[in-house]
């Protein structure tokens, strides 16, 4: 009989910014988020260590993923030529290879990102503020 286990860890943070197409212009503006993550695996428990994933081997991963989200301007590619930042401050941009730079297309991405460094199943939740979020499960297939 197989069993499988879910392994979760929550509260990741980045703050970043991004415009979206929402129902007012007000979405269209550029505005920043600071955006909470809760990540989820699953496995089969390894009989040798005792557990499906060690929890500091997940956070290392979870973290480096989102390093690459965090105090950037993430935008989709289509848009990257078009975009002209200008000021006394770091330019840093995060591109996304999905059309809009919305919540679910980055909660997307990053799922795709931890599933490619872990090999598992991931489910996020990614949460734009305290009360809206996305889920998303990745399994690569």
């Amino acid at each position: 009989m197989t069993k499988k286990i879910c392994v979760g860890v929550r509260g990741f943070t980045f703050d970043s910014a991004h415009y979206t197409k929402g129902i007012t212009e007000k979405c269209l503006n550029l505005h920043g988020h600071t955006f909470r993550l809760d990540v989820e695996t699953e496995g089969e428990v390894d009989p040798e260590t005792g557990m499906v994933i060690d929890f500091l081997v997940l956070k290392k991963i979870v973290r480096e993923v989102l390093a690459e989200y965090d105090h950037k301007i993430i935008v989709p590619r289509k848009d990257l030529e078009k975009i002209v930042l200008q000021g006394p401050f770091n330019r840093e941009i995060k591109v996304i290879e999905y059309p809009e730079a919305t919540t679910e297309y980055i909660a997307l991405d990053i799922a795709r990102k931890i599933y490619e460094k872990l090999g598992m199943t991931i489910r996020v939740k990614l949460f734009e503020g305290e009360k809206n979020y996305v889920i998303v499960e990745y399994s690569g297939e």
